[in-house]
């Protein structure tokens, strides 16, 4: 998905966001608002916004000193979705369809994105309280009648706090289709409140899949960044499913067939998958080649 014109105030909003948890200076934080308004002009429209949110939390790094103005948060997060991970278990285990409440609980995790959603909120009372029965885009039954064929499945994560919400769903996949071996990818190096390789360990997630290094900066998977490991993952894994609004707008013109499950947060991405914003997706993208 290509960046639009109403992408350009969320930058812009990301960026002071991060720089009143970096330094409470207004000076400062005008300062480095000047550098990213005077670079987003050279950032064609054609590039996806999360490659484009790359170069500004590059320019926020560079400016500031400060690699991770999210990592208190991102653990919080973490703590939060930890604690209630053993009732959101025990609800599923109740509901008519357990994979398909999995699902519906992992979708309703992708609420905690400070990228879009950056004040704080009851993490745990969130994912308790959602459990929907229908998504705007439904292709749930199409994931369901190929996952007892998938040998190899490739999880692309997003956000910490929601990886439990991830896990839940993964670990039902698993005891459905015992053959499933999962790959589980985090980002390069942190941005926003994305998930890394220490935020997956946090929430154990090293237990039920295998953590793949994607090798992207970015709030999302960028193909022509990835780490050769991940390359392998995204080529050979015979199901690919991808968390979240940055995914979706990084992978949604991809040749690989893909899940995209996520929460819709913007009107941007809201007229791009034509459904309301705030709609619960569950959407299978073909693709346009053989794995």
């Amino acid at each position: 998905m290509r960046t639009y014109l109403d992408c350009y105030p969320c930058f812009l909003r990301q960026t002071l966001a991060a720089l009143r948890l970096i330094t409470d200076r207004e000076e400062e934080q005008k300062r480095i608002l000047d550098l990213v308004m005077q670079t987003l002009p050279s950032l064609p429209l054609a590039h996806t916004p999360p490659r484009i949110a790359k170069t500004v939390y590059e320019i926020i790094a560079r400016e500031t000193g400060v690699e991770d103005p999210y990592r208190e948060i991102k653990r919080t997060s973490n703590q939060q979705a930890l604690a209630a991970l053993p009732e959101l278990t025990t609800i599923i285990r109740q509901k008519p369809d357990p994979l398909r409440a999995a699902a519906s609980l992992a979708i309703s995790g992708n609420l905690i994105d400070f990228g879009v959603q950056h004040e704080g909120f009851k993490l745990s009372n969130s994912l308790q309280s959602h459990f929907p029965d229908r998504f705007g885009l439904d292709d749930f039954s199409v994931f369901a009648r190929q996952l007892p064929a998938v040998s190899k499945l490739l999880y692309i994560g997003d956000n910490a706090g929601e990886i439990v919400a991830d896990k839940i769903f993964i670990t039902f996949m698993k005891n459905a289709h015992p053959q499933l071996e999962v790959g589980f990818a985090v980002r390069g190096a942190p941005i926003i409140n994305d998930v890394t390789m220490d935020d997956a360990r946090q929430v154990g997630m090293d237990e039920v899949a295998v953590l793949v290094d994607s090798g992207c900066r970015a709030p999302a998977l960028l193909e022509e960044e990835m780490s050769p490991e991940m390359a392998d993952w995204f080529r050979q894994a015979t199901m690919v499913i991808a968390k979240g609004q940055g995914n979706y707008e990084s992978l949604s013109q991809s040749e690989r067939d893909i899940f995209f499950l996520l929460q819709c947060k913007c009107p941007v991405v809201a007229d791009d998958l034509n459904t309301p914003v705030g709609s619960m997706i569950f959407k299978y993208h073909p693709g346009s080649r053989e794995n």
